[in-house]
């Protein structure tokens, strides 16, 4: 593309837009699987399904297959299998409990692979989001979301599925007008055949989340509403199949916390949930309460580490399997629900698993199925033995090419905030010794927290490192892994203490000379958006900000979403408005939002980005049309990442660039 082919602020055909491009189509794109997700392990242990992406190059439309692996067993080395179907996506593989079939979404239908084919079940009328085994295999359960549901933030807002032609409009009013999830159940024979869908969940009601309790049961996260606010208030509600009820809450979560992750013992007498402070539906990371269905009593059990995913373990009838976060390492660990001894199989600090949060799937047999990664070590499947304590990665899965020469090394920092909080994050830094450009990366929630994942689990680390800056990733007060009242440190100070222990740790890099003071950066996505904004109105030390997907001016937005509305009365209370101190700012600001974000509207990205400029500040507002919460789509995942790298390079880059 010559530059007289460009629109203003076109950045196809520049050279930013081809080192870019480049580095993303090394880790994005190529002839094999890539991003592994979803894991599945079968009974026998002897075969793991994933979820994977299938991209041949970034221009192309990606699609998802789920990848088969065997596991080596000796002299028989390890094998790779894809189930695809031509212009359509297979997600969500679930193992039955005994035996090879496995079953899987299709689109918008769920099928079975048997021998290697694909049996279609009936048809669903929704999307289905999570598919489920009954303990005996006869039945298998799916959570459906109607047309129009809302998509929750980490998922990218806006709503799954149309309900009419892109001119229909979308409509509010104060009762709901569609958008329910529910559960459905059908019974499956030994063939594999089926007859249809039973709607089986309470009238009334939307489900979030839904697991067995026994073959005959259904522990569900409900709430009454299908608004993603409502998420926040939802209770745990027990579904019996042979005697249905208007009425099957028998579970309601602590005041202030919220519930996620249910896990039903297959005898169906007690089931686990978890409960935590929570600033994002799917974004669940607590306390593990264990309650007995014939008497309702629930006791708290003691982990010792955040929880992020739990199963009954399918030998041991008294122990959860457990995976979670302890500060930044990722913890595998048995506990015994009668004693509470708790037994680690896992623990690292250099490598965990899972995507938004560490996450293991549960064999029959007693193996897990994982998807491990780290900071140099792109994903990839393995498997973890109980007995062994050692994730081993399967022979049959074929990563792709992705360089790691320029990625630099992320070390741990640890530093204490003014009040004697110790505060610790991670600093990925080019192999030079510093002091660095130092861009600091504060993450979405607040309560959330970064791992050493594979680029930190957003492609622009590795980026930034490879163009010689430094990326320091703070967890401060109201992230994950310190338990639940560090959690609860930022309830009612958005904004206050947790800015502190982010610049702090500024202080704390620039004093042991890896940070350059005249070189620093913010960056920042939804809750890290807000911060990136309002980190800037109260200190002048950050040559650059660059703000996606921000909460800008919080009355404003209470009257234009409600999917956040719960989140801000449970967390926000009185935070401050980066659009209320704009005349403070004289840190150049890029501002980037998505057309269809539910969560922050770009309304909120557009009014800081012109109180910017009505002073003269340096600052430009880019808006996506496609995207919504975050932006996640290629091309314009390129744009977005040649912009970030390109503002930084202007205004405190180690070296110019055309």
């Amino acid at each position: 593309m010559s530059p007289g082919d460009r629109s203003p602020g076109d950045l196809r055909g520049t050279a930013r837009w081809a080192v870019v491009e480049a580095h993303l189509a090394a880790v994005a794109a190529g002839d094999d699987p890539m991003e592994p997700r979803e894991p599945a392990i079968s009974a026998d242990g002897r075969r793991v399904a994933c979820t994977v992406t299938l991209r041949t190059d970034l221009a192309a439309p990606a699609r998802t297959a789920v990848a088969l692996l065997t596991v080596d067993d000796g002299d028989v080395p390890g094998s790779m299998t894809l189930v695809e179907v031509d212009g359509r996506d297979v997600s969500g593989p679930r193992y039955a409990p005994a035996g090879p079939v496995l079953a899987v979404r299709v689109g918008r239908d769920v099928a079975l692979v048997v021998d290697g084919a694909l049996r279609y079940l009936p048809p669903v009328t929704g999307t289905v989001e999570h598919l489920a085994w009954s303990p005996d295999g006869v039945h298998l359960l799916a959570v459906v979301a109607e047309p129009g549901a809302d998509a929750a933030g980490a998922q990218g807002s806006g709503r799954l599925s149309g309900r009419g032609p892109a001119w229909f409009p979308h409509v509010m009013a104060d009762e709901p007008l569609g958008g329910w999830r529910s559960v459905q159940v059908v019974r499956v024979d030994e063939q594999g055949a089926a007859n249809g869908w039973v709607v089986v969940s309470a009238p009334g009601s939307t489900t979030w989340e839904a697991a067995w309790c026994g073959p005959g049961r259904i522990v569900t996260v409900q709430s009454t509403r299908p608004d993603e606010a409502a998420w926040f208030d939802a209770t745990v509600g027990l579904v019996d199949l042979a005697a249905p009820s208007d009425d099957t809450t028998v579970f309601r979560p602590p005041p202030g916390r919220c519930v996620g992750l249910p896990a039903g013992h297959p005898d169906g007498h007690r089931f686990a949930v978890v409960t935590a402070t929570c600033s994002d539906r799917t974004v669940v990371a607590g306390d593990v309460t264990v309650v007995e269905v014939a008497t309702g009593r629930a006791g708290e059990l003691d982990v010792g580490f955040d929880v992020t995913g739990l199963q009954w373990h399918p030998v041991d009838a008294d122990v959860l399997v457990v995976v979670g976060q302890r500060g930044l390492e990722t913890v595998v660990a048995e506990v015994d629900a009668g004693s509470g001894a708790v037994t680690e199989a896992w623990a690292s600090t250099e490598l965990t698993c899972g995507q938004r949060y560490p996450e293991i799937a549960l064999g029959t047999g007693g193996s897990c199925a994982m998807v491990v990664e780290g900071y140099r070590t792109p994903p990839a499947p393995a498997v973890l033995d109980r007995h062994d304590g050692t994730p081993r990665a399967l022979a049959g899965w074929s990563p792709s090419g992705t360089p790691v020469d320029a990625l630099g090394r992320s070390t741990v920092a640890r530093w204490h905030a003014s009040d004697g909080v110790e505060i610790e994050g991670l600093l990925a830094a080019p192999d030079r010794p510093g002091p660095h450009p130092v861009v600091t990366y504060v993450h979405g929630g607040p309560i959330w927290a970064w791992r050493n994942r594979w680029s930190m689990g957003y492609p622009y680390t590795h980026l930034l490192v490879a163009a010689g800056y430094a990326v320091f990733h703070p967890n401060p007060r109201g992230s994950t892994g310190r338990g639940e009242h560090f959690r609860s440190m930022v309830i009612g100070d958005l904004g206050g203490a947790e800015s502190e222990d982010v610049l702090s740790g500024l202080d704390h890099l620039v004093d042991a000379g890896l940070a350059d003071p005249a070189r620093l950066g913010v960056l920042g996505g939804s809750h890290g958006g807000f911060m990136a904004a309002h980190l800037v109105t109260i200190t002048a030390r950050f040559a650059a900000a660059v703000s996606y997907c921000p909460v800008t001016h919080w009355p404003s937005m209470r009257l234009t979403t409600n999917d956040i509305a719960a989140q801000d009365r449970l967390i926000g209370g009185g935070a401050p408005s980066p659009l209320d101190a704009a005349d403070r700012v004289t840190t150049p600001t890029l501002v980037l939002t998505g057309s269809r974000d539910l969560i922050t509207p770009s309304s909120q990205g557009l009014m800081f980005h012109r109180a910017l400029s009505l002073q003269g500040i340096p600052t430009q507002y880019v808006e996506y049309p496609l995207e919504g919460h975050g932006v996640r789509s290629y091309p314009a995942q390129i744009d977005f990442a040649a912009r970030v790298l390109a503002w930084f390079d202007r205004w405190m880059g180690p070296e110019r660039r055309a």
